[in-house]
């Protein structure tokens, strides 16, 4: 069983921030386009996180959870690692960035008129996203990379 959420883990991991790189690049790709088409790249954003993103981080969030508490039941769970700590801690603020700031932010963004009254809105909401996201990838490799320096 321990292989099904290992897998499950690794699977959601790779949906979320495989989406979440997604995002990033069409966002940064969308500066060259007119202001106008905006809202466009802001919808097929808003897809890709609520497609990807969200299934992705609730699927690694609960794997780990159930991994992490599998862990603990075992005898030998005396001495935790400290790269498993940093795994596991990192992880958990990225997920919560991601489901708490990223991905309403991007609900309330998707609904937007880029061009319209409430364009001082989206581009403040669009900040934020882009600040929430780079804060989260940047977690997230921390986690990546404390995964694997586990024996």
């Amino acid at each position: 069983m321990r292989q099904f959420w290992v897998a499950a883990h690794l699977l959601g991991f790779v949906a979320w921030m495989g989406g979440a790189f997604a995002a990033m690049t069409i966002g940064t790709a969308s500066r060259q386009e007119p202001r106008d088409r905006w809202g466009a790249v802001a919808r097929l954003q808003g897809a890709i996180y609520t497609g990807l993103v969200l299934p992705g981080a609730i699927c690694t969030v609960i794997s780990g959870l159930v991994l992490t508490l599998s862990l603990y039941g075992q005898a030998a769970s005396v001495g935790i690692p400290r790269f498993l700590m940093l795994m596991q801690g990192t992880g958990l603020l990225a997920a919560l960035l991601t489901l708490v700031v990223i991905v309403p932010t991007s609900a309330r963004l998707v609904r937007l008129d880029p061009v319209g009254p409430h364009a001082a809105l989206f581009d403040r909401l669009r900040a934020k996203l882009r600040f929430a996201g780079m804060i989260s990838a940047f977690l997230a490799l921390l986690a990546l990379v404390a995964g694997a320096m586990l024996r």
